[in-house]
């Protein structure tokens, strides 16, 4: 859907006969392509899909270890130019290669749905489709970057990633091992969390219950927010990084049990007014078809009219990302099953994305490319870190105060790894004057200030356009540079409230819950990655640099775009969660077994709802007219959803997974616990690059999340851990021409800080 939002022609290769009324995420993922039907099982279809390929730059599948003539191997003799991208659930090899590959058996499987908090005891369905967004945001990157190299080097390759890989980029936030113990989040005790982090980032009720979220990331947020909830006596004053200072015995019981109950006595309109006016980052908690019409939404113009078969027109969150030059086209409804076979004369290749060999080969997919990150807080830097892992020169410029976030360890670690650091005081003249020299030597800038104040430094796109021609110019705010939230403060998970992913994640009529797996950092960060790629191969194709703007409350919208409103604001989800938090539909849900167990099922094709029917003794039920089909046993999921609660309490978890699985059923018991810890201690996991082992300057042995794309010919590389304030000042002042004695004098007079290393100690 994101490469056809932008341009590319998509062509969905469909089974005959597919019961695609039944997909209520249609009108949305499969809008504005081509559907060609081919059954890969007859010659006929199999030369179908052959005589695209032969048209086609991108072959995106999900054929797993069964792929046959359509595997890698076979294909990259006859289609050498081709980039395939293929995408399982685990992993085309490993020891679960093999496992049924659905998001919710992976969430069970890995313990998401324990990770996952809600209003019941037990594991919680997924309401919120985290997973397949992080797996969709690899194939993106991973696409754009294979025909960035594609264009360099002249051949194609095999892109590889999984739904496994999408789970670990975005644990890749919260989760690693380290000796030393070392994390921002408290993953023990009787309250888990930010623990005694000074951090506030919850959902509260409010008086009218209503929910608001806040965060209070930025310095001085903490105390004031204390202040304004009357508890500022309380509180104490940190100068500079809150969050450096652990809270003491008595901030901790106001934060984490006073503070909810404050909240109560006002209602949330008072209370957004209230800290609005004092500048801190404050959000509603809405339902997802309100945010349809939230006054920034509207501004931005991201809302599309789309024509619907069922309902005349409705209303889907459109492309988002906003481009100077290289502009999205019209979005087209999504096409009836096989609407274009008589087309496929039509399909053909642009010269302008041929490969076309120039200058010496690249070896990894982003190798030559350097950006220049002058961004704070997690999202910006996770993205071009995630354009790091694929080769490219990230620089981070830094004010002498550091980044904020440096005080969390592995939150920092996991946006800023890989890149070189140089610490310039931009309030000087001489300091703007370093980072212009430096801007003239890259491929793109980045940054997130609010608006207007990268202006008033001299970094706006206009003046560094004078600079460098060249430039792509990628701005990623939280609102936009212009609109009614524009001036707005942005942090996580405000805007994550704003779209209602705590909604989601809560169930249908349930209060929101406090923390929904899925977050708009981690998003924006995907679609910072992706906008810069886009850029940089429209440089590559037409020589036009551009400015190009993607908000943060734009990612957070493209994550709920499997849902579309009709044209009076009536929610048409592609999924819904129930009360229970139990799942979508009968056939794909948690189950409670006998002896208190649980179990996960996912068999949503007539093929294995056959063969559920079948391992349950009542094969007659799959042929009955209330469950004969897709759209049937969604009509009557309820019914369906009884019958079989009833079977699955006659049996152990570990019984009914026996039986199931033995006979192909698509099933997993959820584990109790986040499974993510003792991946890191997998073999497999290190040897795939899925696990990175790697001595860390200030926390010591440490495993995190590695590569999560792997490509066959242009492999991704990690270069190192995280750079200290000021670490590379010295190396890069001399790469862009000052002399020792003009470097020195930066640094003696304050412009710039080296950091104190073994190497410039002299140790």
């Amino acid at each position: 859907m994101i490469l056809a939002d932008y341009g590319a022609q998509v062509i969905k290769v469909e089974q005959p006969g597919d019961d695609v009324d039944s997909d209520e995420s249609r009108r949305t993922l499969q809008r504005s392509k081509w559907s060609i039907t081919a059954d890969l099982t007859t010659e006929v279809g199999a030369a179908t899909l052959h005589q695209l390929l032969g048209r086609a730059d991108v072959f995106v599948e999900s054929l797993g270890t069964d792929a046959g003539q359509f595997s890698y191997e076979q294909l990259r003799e006859r289609y050498p130019e081709l980039v395939q991208v293929s995408v399982s659930g685990y992993g085309i090899d490993g020891p679960w290669a093999t496992r049924p590959g659905y998001e919710s058996l992976l969430n069970a499987r890995l313990g998401m749905t324990a990770e996952q908090r809600g209003h019941r005891d037990g594991p919680m369905f997924l309401g919120h489709p985290t997973v397949s967004y992080g797996t969709g945001f690899n194939i993106v990157i991973g696409t754009l970057a294979a025909l960035r190299a594609r264009k360099l080097n002249g051949l194609g390759q095999q892109v590889e990633t999984s739904m496994l890989d999408g789970m670990l980029s975005l644990a890749s936030m919260n989760w690693w091992w380290n000796e030393k113990n070392i994390s921002y989040l408290a993953r023990s005790g009787k309250s888990t969390g930010f623990g005694r982090t000074r951090l506030i980032t919850d959902p509260f009720e409010c008086g009218d219950g209503e929910f608001l979220t806040q965060n209070t990331s930025s310095p001085g947020s903490y105390k004031k927010t204390m202040d304004l909830l009357g508890f500022g006596d309380r509180t104490q004053t940190i100068e500079g990084a809150e969050m450096r200072v652990p809270l003491n015995d008595e901030e901790y019981e106001v934060a984490r049990n006073l503070v909810p109950e404050a909240f109560k006595t006002k209602t949330r309109d008072e209370w957004v007014r209230i800290f609005q006016e004092n500048d801190l980052a404050v959000l509603p908690v809405l339902h997802t078809e309100e945010v349809f019409d939230d006054d920034q939404v509207q501004y931005a113009g991201i809302i599309r009219e789309v024509p619907d078969r069922v309902h005349g027109s409705v209303r889907q969150v459109g492309p988002v990302v906003l481009f100077e030059k290289s502009v999205p086209g019209e979005t087209v409804e999504a096409p009836l099953l096989g609407e274009h076979n008589d087309r496929i004369e039509e399909v053909t290749r642009s010269e302008q994305w041929a490969p076309a060999p120039i200058g010496t080969p690249i070896k990894a997919p982003l190798e030559g490319v350097r950006i220049v990150d002058l961004s704070t807080y997690y999202a910006v830097g996770f993205g071009n870190r995630l354009l790091a892992d694929l080769g490219a020169e990230v620089i981070k410029v830094e004010a002498p105060t550091g980044d904020p976030m440096r005080p969390l360890g592995d939150l920092f670690e996991s946006a800023q790894r890989g890149k070189r650091a140089i610490t310039v005081d931009l309030r000087t003249e001489e300091g703007r004057e370093v980072v212009r020299k430096l801007v003239a030597t890259a491929d793109v800038f980045t940054h997130n200030f609010r608006p207007g104040k990268a202006e008033k430094i001299g970094m706006g796109y206009e003046q560094l356009r004078a600079v460098n021609p060249d430039l792509i110019y990628v701005y990623l705010p939280g609102f936009g540079s212009a609109g009614p939230k524009s001036e707005q403060r942005s942090f996580a998970p405000l805007i994550s409230g704003l779209v209602g992913l705590p909604y989601e994640a809560a169930g249908e009529g349930n209060p929101p819950v406090r923390r929904a797996m899925g977050n708009e950092d981690q998003y924006n960060g995907f679609l910072g990655a992706i906008s810069i790629l886009l850029g940089l191969q429209h440089r590559l194709n037409t020589g036009e640099a551009q400015r190009i703007e993607s908000p943060q409350l734009h990612s957070s919208m493209l994550v709920i775009s499997q849902n579309a409103t009709t044209m009076d604001g009536t929610l048409l989800p592609a999924f819904r969660l129930d009360r229970e938090q139990l799942g979508w539909q009968a056939l794909n849900r948690l189950y409670r077994t006998a002896a208190d167990g649980w179990i996960m099922l996912a068999a949503q094709s007539d093929a294995e709802f056959q063969k559920l029917t079948a391992a349950f003794g009542s094969p007659e039920l799959s042929q009955e007219s209330r469950f004969k089909t897709e759209a049937l046993r969604a009509t009557h999921r309820v019914e369906l959803g009884e019958l079989l609660a009833a079977e699955f309490a006659q049996h152990t978890a570990e019984d009914a997974f026996t039986l199931l699985d033995s006979a192909g059923v698509p099933v997993e018991i959820p584990a109790d616990y986040p499974v993510i810890s003792d991946l890191f201690w997998e073999e497999w996991m290190i040897e795939s690059g899925r696990v990175w082992e790697h001595y860390h300057p200030e926390h010591g042995w440490s495993r995190e999340v590695g590569l999560t794309t792997r490509f066959s010919q242009t492999p991704g590389l990690i270069r190192g851990a995280n750079p200290k304030l000021g670490q590379h000042t010295t190396e890069i002042l001399k790469e862009l021409g000052y002399s020792d004695v003009a470097g020195k004098a930066l640094i003696d007079s304050g412009v710039c800080i080296q950091a104190i290393t073994a190497e410039t100690s002299g140790e």
